[in-house]
């Protein structure tokens, strides 16, 4: 048989598996296991314990589990609710102001979880009950916290760049001094999206009303509420910047740091531990079973041929049109498949092919994984299965509609698109920074 037909046969069986609703991970295993016995013989079958033990034993990848852990105790830190109060009492007086604030912790939350609705997680009910409450429009207040909350995965610490690096060998410390702009760059856009918004239709985000009283003092006081976050954001970035730990150290730095923070607040108790030991368990074991099922799937794949035909393709349209060309075409198969799949599944399935194209083609790899990034943030917002979407309809009252959650974030994916335009044209923004710091 051709290439072209064994391919799709491969690619119809595993989308058969995911509408009958199998788990994606187990839909890539399922798949590998059964195309290499159809096309092969049971000795090939050698390379699923290979596949699963090389891949539980990447070094890189023990920072997965320490940032999840990070992740899950800092949702029960009570930081969150602290920094919602101080956002409350200083930007509240502006049209949109809580939407505003709501922004600001999603991305300090994002600069210190590395994961893609930890916002949501923290944050999300109580933005929306008072936002609610105030009479913001409901598509604002959906938004603001769904968009915000994306940015986990390009802010860092990042658990899709370890992803990344663990398939290129790309540097963790480097992916993620490149993301910092552009993930600011989006959280920037989306604050002067409101505030503009607001102040053309006031409506849609009515400050807090003369009458409630916050004096400076009150003001002054609320700032207590980052200095946890600082620290928490000094203790794990600063650390791999400054060479003094690897990325793998400093996600073990920021967990115990997101301990000491949980304990400060009197919010560190057994349960609360046996939470979010359980949580990170969970999310750890799906995010492993997705690297094994990308890694067995990519094999399959390298073995038939699809992958070598996909780069010659490739490398004939950039011999012809370019590599900027290339990369469009590389950029839109990732934002599609961003409209149907989880990110890493995108990542594990996606960078065995693309990455040997990026290198021939002489693209930066460093900018291209910057790029690859931002578009696997939008692919959490987009319909109809973004994950964050599914997130938001879980706080919402029952009135609130998944039309409602849909209408309220393409502004902000609308933003990111300008975003990942502007990385396009200016790629400094994403080298520049960890060229300089990380040698």
């Amino acid at each position: 048989m051709s290439i072209p037909l064994i391919t799709a046969i491969v690619v119809l069986g595993f989308f058969t598996l995911m509408l009958l609703g199998l788990p994606i991970a187990f839909c890539l295993i399922s798949s590998s296991v059964v195309f290499t016995l159809l096309f092969w013989d049971p000795q090939a079958l050698y390379v699923v314990p290979t596949t699963i033990f090389s891949q539980s034993t990447k070094e890189v990848f023990l920072a997965i589990p320490l940032f999840v852990f990070l992740a899950a105790v800092l949702e029960r830190s009570g930081i969150a609710e602290s920094l919602y109060d101080m956002f409350y009492k200083w930007v509240g007086r502006l049209g949109g102001g809580l939407a505003i604030g709501c922004v600001l912790i999603c991305t300090i939350i994002d600069a210190i979880s590395g994961l893609g609705a930890s916002g949501i997680v923290t944050i999300g009910s109580l933005g929306l009950k008072e936002m609610f409450k105030r009479g913001y429009d409901k598509h604002m207040a959906i938004g603001c916290i769904a968009a915000g909350s994306a940015l986990g995965p390009l802010i860092p610490p990042s658990v899709i760049m370890i992803i990344i690096s663990g398939f290129t060998g790309l540097s963790v410390g480097k992916l993620f001094a490149g993301g910092l702009f552009p993930g600011l760059l989006c959280s920037a856009g989306f604050i002067i999206y409101i505030v503009v918004l607001c102040a053309l239709k006031p409506n849609m985000g009515p400050p807090i009303p003369r009458h409630v009283k916050v004096t400076w003092s009150e003001r002054l006081i609320s700032l207590r509420a980052v200095i946890l976050p600082v620290f928490l954001i000094l203790s794990v970035m600063g650390s791999i910047y400054t060479g003094i730990t690897t990325p793998t150290e400093g996600a073990g730095v920021g967990a115990f740091g997101a301990l000491i923070c949980a304990a400060i607040n009197r919010k560190l108790t057994l349960k609360s531990l046996y939470e979010a030991g359980r949580a990170s368990v969970r999310t750890t074991c799906m995010v492993m079973w997705l690297l094994i099922g990308g890694s067995l799937f990519s094999s399959l794949l390298n073995a038939i041929g699809v992958q070598e035909s996909v780069s010659q393709i490739l490398k004939g349209i950039e011999t012809q049109y370019g590599s900027m060309s290339v990369l469009a075409i590389m950029m839109v198969i990732v934002f599609i498949m961003g409209m149907f799949i989880d990110g890493a599944a995108i990542t594990v399935l996606t960078m065995p092919i693309f990455f040997p194209v990026v290198i021939t083609a002489n693209i930066d790899p460093l900018w291209f994984g910057i790029l690859f990034t931002i578009n696997i943030v939008m692919g959490y917002l987009t319909p109809p299965f973004g994950m964050n979407l599914f997130y938001m309809k879980g706080i919402t009252p029952p009135e609130i509609s998944m039309e409602d959650i849909y209408k309220s974030i393409f502004p902000y994916v609308a933003i990111m698109i300008v975003v990942l335009i502007v990385v396009i044209i200016f790629p400094q923004i994403a080298v520049w920074f960890p060229n300089t710091i990380i040698k």
